[in-house]
């Protein structure tokens, strides 16, 4: 089947972007039931000291197949394969519980919960820029992205558990370096309303894009898809302008 976007078909990519809002309607309803959980029950879910923090130091691909495999997905990618549209079947069956295939018992609950939550906050990471949470704590380790890291900590205050940022918060208090502190001071509030306000799905497009080895669409091709396909820009005069300034920003991250 010839598709428009290498793996994707116009359809499949709008059907992509279009799950953002369940996506986020998801991160927000989680984290309630979790800040409205008494104490008593909190404790008996974490049983002991635990942080899913430190699963940021592996690759995207090493996350997400963990949590495959800890949410009993792995049969349906296997299925997946055998079939002519891999990705309209994954898209079909990319609820696990519709399949009722529970969890697989080598994980515990707060290990599945530490998935959970670091998956959603893998896509926030993408909405705000362009990069998994994985992706941003490599910059930090292998390039000494001080940016990359403050990033990290503005998405996920646990990713400071991480060696790679532990290391880097050891050093500065050492040397007393007390921009560093201030710096991480700002980002421990979290995404700021410049960080909120931008275009979060026009973002995750593009990380789509990216991944999927889209890196030389014409003006017209990104207006076609990203403003009158997805939607995920407005239809402006200045659109194609813009959405190439994006585009080329895009092309210069590392790809997962």
């Amino acid at each position: 089947m010839q598709k428009q976007y290498g793996k994707l078909t116009a359809d499949q990519f709008r059907e992509v972007i279009g799950m953002l809002p369940e996506i986020r309607y998801q991160q927000a309803e989680l984290s309630e039931v979790i800040v409205q959980m008494s104490k008593e029950k909190l404790n008996a879910l974490l049983v002991r000291g635990y942080s899913w923090g430190e699963i940021y130091e592996y690759s995207f691909i090493e996350h997400v197949a963990i949590a495959v495999v800890a949410f009993n997905y792995a049969d349906t990618l296997s299925a997946a394969v055998r079939t002519d549209d891999p990705q309209r079947y994954v898209l079909d069956h990319r609820d696990p519980s519709q399949d009722d295939v529970g969890t697989h018992p080598a994980f515990e609950k707060q290990a599945l919960v530490g998935l959970a939550f670091s998956l959603q906050r893998t896509i926030l990471s993408v909405m705000l820029f362009q990069r998994t949470l994985s992706g941003l704590i490599q910059e930090v380790r292998e390039d000494d992205n001080m940016d990359s890291l403050f990033n990290a900590v503005r998405v996920d205050r646990t990713t400071m558990n991480c060696t790679t940022i532990a290391d880097k918060i050891d050093r500065a208090e050492m040397r007393q370096d007390k921009h560093f502190f201030i710096r991480l001071r700002n980002a421990l509030k979290g995404p700021t309303q410049k960080h909120w306000a931008a275009y979060c799905d026009l973002r995750y497009s593009l990380f789509v894009l990216r991944e999927l080895g889209f890196n030389s669409l014409s003006d017209v091709q990104l207006e076609k898809l990203l403003v009158q396909d997805l939607k995920v820009y407005p239809n402006t005069p200045s659109a194609r302008k813009n959405l190439r300034a994006q585009y080329q920003q895009s092309r210069k991250i590392k790809t997962i």
